[in-house]
């Protein structure tokens, strides 16, 4: 099990992304890729994260990325899961480092599906400064308490990701 490891922000995460969606457009072609987006904390200016890109790609549909997309993203040496953990479920790919460090995490879902409401997350902490430091400081705490349990770690973040997610969801429509 990897542990959890927190580091001060990096301006290069933005660069990441952009270079492995470039890959990744050009892996996978337009067909399969809708839109790429960077989320989770590497996307938030001045914010600590585990330094491991996420990335949410908006694709046509499942059954068709298993058949032309999973074969040349293993083959590429992404490793494949399917996250039933989080309903309704999504395709997810793990880049690594030759020592088996993880650099990427590649999500993959239709449009409308609940995962891309962590855009709301994201957008809103980067608009609200003080509430992105709350966030930091909860996520140095768990990383202290859960070093070694990443399901701990997640878990312990859950109740107030879901709550700044309805907070900015609710903003977003009274807009």
């Amino acid at each position: 099990m990897d542990n959890i490891v927190i580091v001060e922000y990096d301006r290069q995460w933005v660069e990441l992304f952009e270079q492995e969606a470039i890959y990744l457009r050009n892996l996978l072609g337009k067909a399969s890729i809708l839109r790429i987006e960077h989320f989770g904390s590497t996307a938030i200016p001045g914010m600590p994260a585990k330094p491991i890109i996420d990335m949410l790609v908006e694709i046509p549909s499942f059954d068709r990325i298993q058949q032309e997309a999973l074969p040349k993203l293993v083959e590429a040496g992404y490793e494949y899961l399917w996250r039933s953990d989080r309903p309704p479920g999504h395709m997810m790919f793990v880049k690594r480092l030759p020592n088996g460090m993880r650099t990427h995490h590649v999500h993959m879902a239709t449009a409308g599906h609940t995962l891309w409401e962590r855009l709301y997350f994201r957008d809103y902490l980067c608009s609200h400064p003080a509430e992105a430091a709350r966030y930091a400081q909860l996520k140095r705490d768990l990383a202290a308490q859960f070093s070694g349990d990443r399901e701990a770690y997640t878990n312990g973040k859950s109740d107030y990701v879901v709550l700044i997610t309805t907070k900015a969801k609710l903003d977003a429509t009274n807009s």
